[in-house]
């Protein structure tokens, strides 16, 4: 019944259709006749009476595309209409068509491609309640040079007792454990917190409850509480989990809670949230270590500029309290979901205009061909005006046609948005924040859909009020027309000038990737390999048996066959440091200390095994005992700015102020330096310190790196067997070749590096193909031009010069433009650059000869045509 009431309508709407049109056009004749009659009546004749009263009264179809247009809702009458015209032109016309829709699903698939990471990284909101009121507190010292760091334990307890203007004040820090007692021990990225973490992010959770205050002190901290995404794959989603116990890193806990499946922090990469288990007293001794993130909730109405004047007020009054640790040490606020983004702005920023570049050269191509297109239907255009149609309803169907084309395109961008996330998480999912989530959700699509209705704004508008002025309509396209080649060579030239922008921009970060895979990391990456362990605190709570085991994996691995030599170190090169304390010079004033010491525990074979040069002195060996004097290796760095060009060797250094009772170490050795913080980032001062003379507390977390000459698989599976049959329960984690350790330091830069590199590699092409264009489309409209010049005697090397210099006139005049725009732009990604300036002479020269030889190179084909041309023949068909 629904579908012959449907018919019904639509066959009501088509006969009240075709009724109007009767009467209207019954109508219209009406009309006509009365003012024959009169014509008639003033005495001519009927044949000049009817001419007389038809010029007067005009054409009868114009009158009746009058009438419809004045008729009600006449776009969503005329548009279904329109749209089926514009199918068949485009259908006539496949080539243009398929270049046209290819290059729109290029520039919108690239656009909302991009959106969708930004949409991710940037704007997403973090799922928590006020999202807004949440910041992160910092510290900073001028003196250390710590612009933001993590917090002492001792100055966070003072913060929630002095101030009034947060709800709570919660702090975390990242931790691993694994989950042992049921097969391979399975490692969990977690984090270690305060119990009222999940009251300040305003979360509750899906089973069970958040930890309870007394639950942040040992004693009463062996409570865990599981991520939605463990709880589903760990344990099967059992319902009766909360109450379970667990075995983490050999000690026991009972789960209290599971979390929302929406619900991650920081990143979505942690599985489980454990209490710090602290003694109560380090949150009021531990005031010189800095190790803890913290994370604040705003009171409603308090401002995040008076949240930052109070927190400044109370550490000045600690600085008072405490002037030997909390001496120039301040207080830094910031939007917690600013802090996430911070690092991955500058670069997003940059790709997401690098994007709407690309979109608006596709949309200057689309604009090029589609005058081109236009040129041809200058026949069609005109008849259609004689049959009565304005320029405005000409001006209508040709943005239909756009739109047409813009809406095939969307459909392909969007199908290559969802392509290019499958590739992004597949191929590089590094490249994603951790706390970020990539999808295609409602504001990507509404986004895509836009700017495909955007599109046809942009590239339609231009065409469509050229084609259809009356001049060019009586322009027959015999000899072309001078307007439309200039408007053609303005739309290449500003191609052009947008492709200069992106490839000085891509030539910049090709230099600057290049310069930063070429800077020396201080060790050898080639032929090994390195692992991570962490030794539980249950088993090796004892300084003596955590010492022995690493020495026993050591010696067990040694005797592999392949195995060149071992070592083993807290913190492997390019991973930061493992702490950082003071430092006295011996000889020294008591004033003149050095801050921010990093130091690092090695065993004596760790700098043979990275392949570290040693300077100076000796290295570590087995002599360097517990029971023998304390020595230390430094970096070449500490040489130069703690002893300012003298000799380290045999000089002594206190870790601690002068007046301290730590002893005095005595250098023997010096190494190169080694990349820390990044390849591109200044190597601090480092001291190496024996693992013998270290106090190697229970739940130590190493790195041991193995060199030898059979391949890393080989050793990696020799290391595993020897480490298994020490313990079982150990697990190998971060399993790397050296030489992919330095490749993925620089995984950001490469990352962005290639993708604007395409993305200028697609503006060269589609600058080159509007090159092309515009001179085919001259030289077929120049024919008879051409003819007879040649028959006048023009040589085909002087028309081959002619049309070079046509088609490179608006490159040059681009490329001068597109200079002057590198110039004014390019500084602003002067903080993602390293060893380049952004005015970097050998950039923009390179960038000047690739495009020339580009647009030379689309020169050519139209250049070679015009001198095949046979002068005869382009005369007799003109």
């Amino acid at each position: 019944m629904r579908r012959l009431r449907a018919l019904f309508l639509r066959l009501g709407g088509f006969v009240q259709k075709q009724d109007w049109e009767r009467d209207m056009a019954a109508e219209l004749e009406t009309n006509l006749q009365l003012h024959i009659a009169d014509k008639v009546r003033a005495g001519m004749s009927p044949g000049d009476a009817r001419r007389a009263a038809v010029l007067e009264f005009g054409s009868i179809a114009s009158a009746k595309e009058n009438y419809r247009d004045r008729k009600s809702l006449p776009l969503l009458e005329t548009l279904a209409q329109d749209l089926r015209y514009a199918a068949r032109t485009l259908r006539k016309n496949p080539g243009f068509t398929m270049v046209a829709i290819l290059t729109l699903g290029l520039g919108i698939g690239a656009n909302t491609a991009m959106f969708s990471v930004a949409q991710a990284v940037l704007w997403r909101p973090l799922p928590y309640a006020h999202p807004d009121r949440l910041v992160e507190i910092s510290e900073t010292n001028p003196l250390k040079r710590w612009t933001h760091t993590v917090v002492a334990p001792a100055n966070f307890a003072d913060w929630q007792k002095m101030n009034t203007v947060f709800i709570g004040i919660g702090a975390y820090d990242p931790t691993e454990v694994f989950l042992t007692g049921e097969g391979e021990p399975q490692r969990l990225k977690g984090i270690a917190l305060t119990a009222n973490l999940f009251e300040v992010l305003g979360v509750a959770p899906l089973l069970g409850r958040t930890f309870r205050n007394e639950e942040t002190f040992e004693g009463k901290s062996r409570v865990a509480i599981l991520s939605y995404n463990l709880w589903q794959t760990g344990f099967a989603g059992d319902p009766h989990i909360v109450g379970r116990s667990v075995s983490l890193t050999g000690k026991t806990y009972d789960v209290v809670g599971v979390m929302p499946s929406a619900f991650f922090f920081p990143g979505h990469d942690k599985q489980i949230y454990i209490p710090f288990g602290f003694k109560p007293s380090i949150f009021v001794e531990h005031r010189r270590p800095h190790y803890l993130n913290v994370i604040a909730r705003l009171r409603d109405g308090v401002s995040l500029a008076q949240a930052s004047r109070q927190m400044t007020g109370v550490a000045s009054r600690l600085e008072q309290m405490y002037p030997d640790t909390n001496t120039k040490m301040g207080v830094r606020l910031d939007g917690f979901h600013d802090t996430l983004t911070q690092e991955k702005r500058p670069a997003l920023a940059m790709l997401l205009s690098a994007v709407c570049v690309l979109f608006l050269i596709v949309c200057s191509n689309v604009a090029n061909l589609q005058l081109g297109c236009a040129a041809a239907r200058v026949r069609e255009f005109s008849i259609r005006q004689a049959l009565g149609a304005g320029r405005a309803r000409l001006v209508r169907q040709l943005l239909t046609e756009s739109l047409a084309l813009s809406l095939a395109g969307g459909a392909l961008g969007l199908a290559l948005a969802v392509f290019a996330r499958a590739a992004l998480l597949r191929w590089i999912p590094a490249a994603i924040p951790r706390y970020a989530e990539l999808r295609i959700d409602t504001w990507v699509v509404f986004f895509g859909a836009a700017i495909t209705v955007l599109a046809p704004l942009l590239f339609g508008i231009v065409p469509a009020l050229a084609s259809s002025r009356a001049d060019s309509l009586r322009d027959r396209g015999d000899t072309g027309s001078r307007r439309g080649r200039s408007l053609r060579n303005v739309l290449v030239g500003c191609e052009v000038a947008l492709s200069v922008v992106l490839v000085v921009g891509a030539g910049l970060l090709i230099r600057s990737l290049i310069g930063l895979e070429n800077v020396d990391p201080g060790f050898n990456p080639d032929h090994a390999v390195s692992f991570s362990l962490a030794l539980p605190e249950i088993r090796y709570a004892k300084s003596e048996r955590t010492v022995r085991t690493i020495e026993e994996i050591e010696s067990r691995i040694r005797t592999e066959a392949g195995v060149q030599v071992v070592g083993t170190g807290m913190v492997l090169p390019l991973h930061g440091t493992a702490w950082t304390d003071d430092a006295s010079v011996e000889g020294h004033a008591p004033g003149d200390y050095e801050r921010e010491l990093r130091h690092n525990v090695v065993t004596p074979d760790f700098f043979r095994a990275t392949g570290t040069r040693l300077i100076r002195g000796r290295s570590l060996n087995g002599f360097d005992t517990e029971k023998s004097p304390p020595v230390t290796l430094v970096n070449e760095s500490l040489a130069k700015n703690y002893f300012r060009g003298a000799d380290p060797i045999g000089k002594r250094i206190k870790f601690g102020l002068m007046q301290d009772k730590d002893p005095w170490v005595t250098v023997v050795g010096m190494v190169a330096d080694m990349k820390q913080d990044g390849m591109a980032a200044r190597v601090e001062p480092e001291v190496y310190v024996p693992l013998t003379q270290a106090d190697a507390e229970g739940g130590l977390g190493v790195s041991v790196v193995v060199r030898g000459s059979c391949n890393p698989d080989a050793l990696i599976a020799a290391a595993r067997r020897e480490i298994h049959a020490i313990d079982k329960d150990l697990a190998l984690t971060d399993v790397t070749t050296l030489r992919d350790l330095v490749h993925n330091s620089v995984g950001d830069q490469r990352f962005r590096t290639t993708l604007l590199a395409g993305f200028a590699g697609c503006a060269l092409f589609l600058a080159a193909l509007g090159v092309y264009g515009v001179l085919a489309y001259s030289v077929a409209q120049r024919t008879r031009e051409i003819g007879v010049r040649m028959a006048l005697g023009a040589s085909a090397a002087q028309l081959f010069r002619m049309v070079l210099r046509d088609g490179m006139r608006p490159v040059f005049a681009g490329s001068i433009v597109g200079m002057a725009g590198a110039y004014a732009v390019t500084g602003l990604i002067q903080s993602l650059l390293f060893g380049v300036a952004p005015v970097d002479p050998p950039t923009y020269l390179l960038t000047f000869a690739i495009l020339a030889a580009v647009a030379l190179a689309a020169c050519v084909v139209p250049a070679a045509k015009a001198i095949r041309v046979d002068p005869l023949v382009s005369l007799r068909e003109q």
